[in-house]
């Protein structure tokens, strides 16, 4: 798989909208085309701080939101990579940045269900696209993009802005009825 950033000529102004819609923007990249036709199925947004709380509370969010969506299935690997999107975007999207200090919640955390997908996406004021390189074997870090790799059907980024960027994945799933949960509404029509 190889990451791509988004290519929206609109990808400019997704980070002053609200998140909900950078968000679905970047759905337009990770999804197919049969898949951007149908209704989302669920957006979900939190708004993060850039301390050490953001891990627990993005993991704890994700949890609930896909526990409510009944993807149970899902919730090993998406907390994982949002944990991974987190890291990173605390490490390198946020580390230098004046927005540490200047906003009490300078990162937003996404979830956006359509289909057999769910979008997991993590906004942050920085301008450095993430890269996927070697990691050194016995390094400590330096895993994460190749986890969300692994693990996700694509994964991309939003053109950098004065505003930031958005990393984003795209992780397969089964249908709620599929995945062991209740039916929907809509699969009992």
């Amino acid at each position: 798989m190889t990451p791509r950033p988004a290519g929206s000529p609109t990808a400019s102004r997704l980070l002053d909208a609200p998140v909900d819609h950078w968000l679905t923007q970047v759905s337009q990249d990770a999804l197919r085309d049969d898949e951007r036709r149908r209704d989302p199925g669920g957006c979900a947004v939190r708004a993060l701080t850039g301390d050490q709380r953001a891990a627990g509370e993005a993991r704890r969010f994700t949890w609930s939101t896909l526990t409510y969506w009944e993807l149970t299935p899902l919730l090993d690997d998406a907390v994982l990579v949002v944990t991974e999107l987190l890291s990173n975007a605390l490490r390198h999207g946020l580390a230098r940045h004046p927005a540490r200090d200047a906003s009490p919640h300078p990162l937003r955390l996404g979830l956006l269900r359509r289909g057999g997908v769910v979008v997991c996406g993590v906004r942050d004021p920085g301008n450095r696209v993430p890269v996927l390189g070697a990691p050194d074997r016995l390094a400590e870090s330096g895993r994460g993009l190749h986890l969300i790799n692994c693990l996700s059907r694509n994964w991309g980024w939003t053109v950098p802005t004065a505003a930031g960027k958005a990393v984003w994945a795209a992780l397969p799933c089964p249908p709620p009825a599929a995945a062991g949960g209740t039916p929907s509404r809509e699969a009992v029509r």
